[in-house]
């Protein structure tokens, strides 16, 4: 149990890291100009939309509103893959997207599915449908996306 709790917490820390250094890179290169809406609780949101490509050639689309402050993250293996487009596995939570898949953030936390689910990927334009997700390292959260139509 205490490995799980170490594991998670590592994992949490890693994401916070990744979604700070993001927002930051956010403003200054990697702003796509294009916008995004979801609905997450029954709460519908819209933002601006922003790219980044991590060390480990990962690359993640996130789409924040300001006001009240929320947002999505989706992160792919690579750039390459998510601009072809297609039906990508949603992917439990882990430092490296296996190729195929994506995982999806919410609110700078992390997620699994809850089964098996999947989003799609059309014109550089992710879409998602009645996802539901449970947060990791033994998080109560459990949101549900209804949708969500991002653009990058």
């Amino acid at each position: 149990m205490k490995t799980i709790k170490s594991i998670s917490i590592t994992l949490f820390i890693a994401l916070a890291i990744i979604t700070t250094s993001c927002k930051k890179d956010k403003d200054e290169t990697n702003n796509t100009g294009k916008t995004g809406t979801f609905t997450i609780d029954g709460v519908s949101y819209a933002g601006n939309t922003s790219t980044d490509v991590f060390v480990n050639d990962n690359y993640s689309v996130l789409c924040e509103q300001d006001d009240p402050y929320k947002l999505i993250q989706i992160t792919f293996h690579n750039q390459a893959e998510a601009e072809a487009g297609g039906t990508f596995d949603v992917a439990d939570f882990g430092l490296n997207v296996p190729s195929g898949e994506a995982e999806v953030g919410i609110g700078g936390l992390t997620f699994d599915p809850d089964g098996s689910q999947t989003i799609t990927v059309t014109d550089k334009k992710i879409t998602i449908n009645n996802l539901e997700l449970r947060q990791t390292g033994g998080g109560s959260l459990s949101p549900f996306v209804k949708s969500a139509i991002i653009n990058f």
